[in-house]
């Protein structure tokens, strides 16, 4: 059966880890091909470093789902978007895809997004050096 995985949540909810995770887990006892993929992807530098540029958010977000269309017209197994989605609008095409290509569709909400303290741990943990003041507003502005 053909899958793909929505992630939503914060930065430094565990949406990356938790997907790893769950591919290896998932493919481990059938070893189906999985993909993973993440707009943050495209912000990584050739030396492995990160480098956020607010400007290129949207060309990465296309070319993202444009990667995501090609893993599904593959036929890869299991296909995962890891990004914070916290808006509905935000993964509807990859939604959409996912259906029309014949996949089952699980959306996947990692950590709790409305816990205070928690978002002070998610901005203790997140890679990308997210501010505090920015996670709380994703929080307030996430559509469930």
């Amino acid at each position: 059966m053909k899958q793909a995985i929505i992630l939503r949540g914060l930065p430094g909810s565990g949406k990356s880890h938790y997907a790893q995770t769950l591919a290896e887990e998932l493919v481990a006892a059938d070893e189906a091909r999985f993909v993973i993929l993440s707009t943050d992807d495209y912000f990584v530098q050739a030396d492995g470093g990160y480098q956020f540029d607010k400007s290129k958010l949207s060309e990465f977000h296309n070319l993202n789902l444009a990667r995501y269309i090609n893993a599904l017209a593959e036929g890869i197994e299991l296909v995962i978007v890891d990004n914070t989605n916290i808006r509905r609008w935000e993964f509807i095409a990859y939604l959409s895809a996912a259906h029309a290509m014949g996949y089952q569709v699980k959306e996947v909400v990692v950590g709790e997004v409305k816990d205070k303290s928690l978002q002070h741990l998610y901005q203790k943990r997140n890679t990308h050096n997210v501010a505090l003041r920015t996670i709380s507003n994703m929080a307030r502005q996430f559509e469930w």
